[in-house]
């Protein structure tokens, strides 16, 4: 799939001259700094940027020489490859505005073709638009323009016998014969059934655009819910009322006045916590659509025994369907798409339908929903319901960005428990999957409420809680509080074993098999959620399994960087617009993969999450270029794979900032 590789360069003997030439190797260990052994020490004073960077030169200017067993195989820097990719934009008439760190991010998100080809005629297929169409039908003067091959193996028509792509493929030679036709292998295309779930047709975009899906089951709910409301409102108004009355006698309660909150409608009163009866589970009432005239029962809906099983967090951009393939061939047992706007889907935004996208082998899978309205939340899982497959529906009540919590949605929902309670129950209402919800200890430092959150949610019929060690103030900085999360896992959440058992799980700082089993034992958590330590090391679980710190190789590193592409290729497509989808993705997962320690290099077990390493260099060049933080490194490592970068592609990192400011 790579491009020609030249000469295996040196490591060795560039890592034994700059280690001997440091005069102040650090072989102790000092807090927040990672123990690597000193032989692998660049000098102290030097920047790990500007080492790095000079190392990457001095390696490629020399032969190949020392390279470890482990990594005989293992492709090593091309030299062709050495242009400067920084994006020198001028920045100084830019506007001056308020956000966070990704506000001038620069990440080139399409790339096209110098001529832009019909999609069908690229697939051998006459268009029925004919000169109306506003694309272009000559094929050799498409391939005349387009860029060389990358490689000689599609994976599309690889594992399918047909690629979808055609003539715009970037791997056109593998399924193209001497005289220009395009190849298929029908007895491959009858034998092969899709691996993507939940990909749904432009007719269900339809209908949700114009009102026409059928919201019947959520609509009972909501009405439900509005008739509750108001009810509880007026018993509120007549208790208040009668308050009044008996306090007439005195000088200020005879100036006062009583508003009646009875004609306030269902936007204004569902932020409220007006006491409500004794909640219930609004499922044994409604109807399944299927069937009428059949109320379902509690117990036909599905049930996920979560105890036990290892947690891939849903995480936004970086846990996507490719690299969730990667953590399931790790052993992962639970995976989770990425965090889905509530309201994006009802209005039937396809990129947001497309994070509902399940690859088959995720066996164990849900999706994450966020919203800050009753109605639209509920709507959206009543959608889910209907199209989709999946396993449970997840709640976000944890994420901190301003833009979801300053519109009451992620962890600003915390802030509104009325909202929160009528909302998991409306999930409940009209789902037949379990329901589960993530949420942070607080969202102030100092006044925590998971202890009280945790019970409810047992009461609400959550078959889940997952409960980040953060306050939202706090977002990912410090170490999440894990004694904070034992006090809530000890709270009343029902009998392990009985249905109405709701396990709690912990999530923060995990990088390893100790820091895991350490939480299931002193915490008495019954599982472990993974984000950041998943996405430094996808093998995280393979160790939890095997429970030991596995010395992955280099080799076997760039072995799984190259399994992504793959399943980036298949994902996003083999043409230019899917190759630059799948080199970006690799590139803001590279943002996460560099911060990984080998454990060879160190001298104490195992690399904690927030420490930084010093400036060190590896046991071979690819090791080393692995550990670099410039961005034209993990470019280059991109090049290796799917073919140097076109001139015009441009990439800033998403997660700028070091271990302590990311997601946990």
């Amino acid at each position: 799939m790579s491009a020609e590789i030249p000469p295996p360069t040196a490591s060795a003997t560039v890592e034994s001259t700059v280690a001997a030439e440091s005069s102040t190797p650090v072989s102790t260990y000092q807090k927040g700094i990672s123990p690597i052994k000193p032989e692998y020490l660049l000098p102290k004073p030097a920047a790990k940027e500007e080492s790095i960077a000079h190392l990457s030169e001095a390696i490629e200017a020399e032969g190949d020489q020392g390279r470890t067993e482990a990594d005989n195989n293992t492709p090593e820097v091309n030299e062709n490859n050495k242009r400067d990719r920084k994006d020198k934009h001028v920045k100084n008439n830019r506007k001056k505005r308020g956000g966070g760190q990704n506000q001038d991010r620069v990440v080139t998100r399409r790339i096209e073709d110098e001529v832009q080809l019909c999609f069908k005629v690229a697939k051998g297929v006459e268009c029925d638009k004919g000169d109306s169409c506003k694309f272009n039908h000559d094929i050799k003067k498409y391939l005349d323009a387009k860029d060389k091959d990358i490689g000689d193996r599609c994976v599309n028509f690889e594992n399918t016998g047909e690629c979808h792509y055609g003539y715009k493929c970037r791997y056109l030679g593998a399924h193209m014969d001497a005289d220009g036709k395009l190849v298929k292998d029908e007895a491959k295309m009858a034998a092969t059934e899709s691996n993507t779930m939940n990909v749904f047709s432009h007719d269900l975009t339809l209908n949700l655009r114009s009102f026409k899906f059928d919201f019947s089951r959520s609509e009972a709910y909501l009405k439900k819910m509005a008739d509750e409301m108001a009810e509880a409102s007026k018993e509120q108004a007549k208790e208040q009322v009668k308050k009044t009355e008996s306090t007439e006698s005195t000088p200020a309660a005879t100036e006062s006045t009583t508003e009646t909150p009875v004609e306030k409608d269902l936007s204004e009163m569902e932020n409220r916590d007006v006491k409500m009866p004794k909640a219930t589970i609004v499922q044994e009432e409604v109807s399944h659509p299927d069937t009428p005239d059949v109320k379902m029962r509690p117990q036909e809906k599905k049930k996920i025994d979560f105890r036990g099983k290892t947690y891939l967090a849903p995480l936004t951009t970086v846990g996507n369907l490719p690299f969730r393939r990667i953590c399931k061939e790790y052993g992962v047992d639970i995976t989770c798409g990425e965090m889905a706007m509530a309201s994006n889907l009802v209005q039937g935004q396809k990129a947001e339908l497309a994070l509902l996208r399940r690859h088959k082998s995720e066996d164990i899978f849900g999706v994450q929903l966020t919203g800050n309205k009753i109605d639209v939340v509920v709507r959206a899982c009543d959608m889910i319901n209907q199209v989709a497959e999946v396993d449970f529906v997840d709640l976000n009540m944890g994420c901190p960005i301003d833009l979801v919590f300053n519109a009451g949605a992620g962890s600003g929902l915390l802030a509104s428990p009325g909202k929160m309670r009528r909302m998991v129950t409306g999930m409940k209402s009209v789902l037949d999957v379990p329901v589960t919800v993530k949420f942070r200890m607080a969202i102030n430092d100092k006044k925590p409420i998971g202890v009280n959150l945790t019970p409810q949610f047992h009461n609400l019929g959550a078959a889940l809680g997952t409960l980040h060690g953060r306050s939202r103030q706090q977002r990912y900085t410090k170490l999440a509080d894990w004694d904070y999360i034992s006090q809530c896992a000890q709270t009343d959440r029902g009998i392990p074993g009985n249905d109405d058992y709701m396990p709690i799980f912990g999530n923060g700082d995990i990088l390893g098999p100790s820091d895991y089993y350490r939480h299931l034992n002193e915490h008495k958590v019954d599982g472990c959620m993974i984000a950041r330590g998943a996405l430094m090391k996808p093998w995280i679980f393979e160790e939890i399994k095997s429970n030991r710190d596995w010395d992955i190789s280099s080799g076997e590193r760039f072995d799984m960087m190259k399994r992504f592409c793959d399943f980036g290729l298949e994902h996003w497509g083999s043409d230019t617009q899917g190759v630059n989808q799948t080199r970006r993705f690799l590139l803001e997962w590279q943002s996460f993969l560099h911060r990984y320690v080998p454990v060879g290099l160190l001298e104490v077990l195992p690399q904690k999450i927030n420490d930084r390493p010093p400036a060190f260099v590896g046991r071979n060049d690819l090791e080393t270029l692995m550990a670099s933080p410039d961005v034209s490194d993990w470019i280059k490592l991109s090049d290796m794979i799917l073919g140097p970068a076109p001139e015009a592609f441009r990439f800033d990192p998403k997660h700028k900032a070091n271990s302590t400011t990311v997601e946990g």
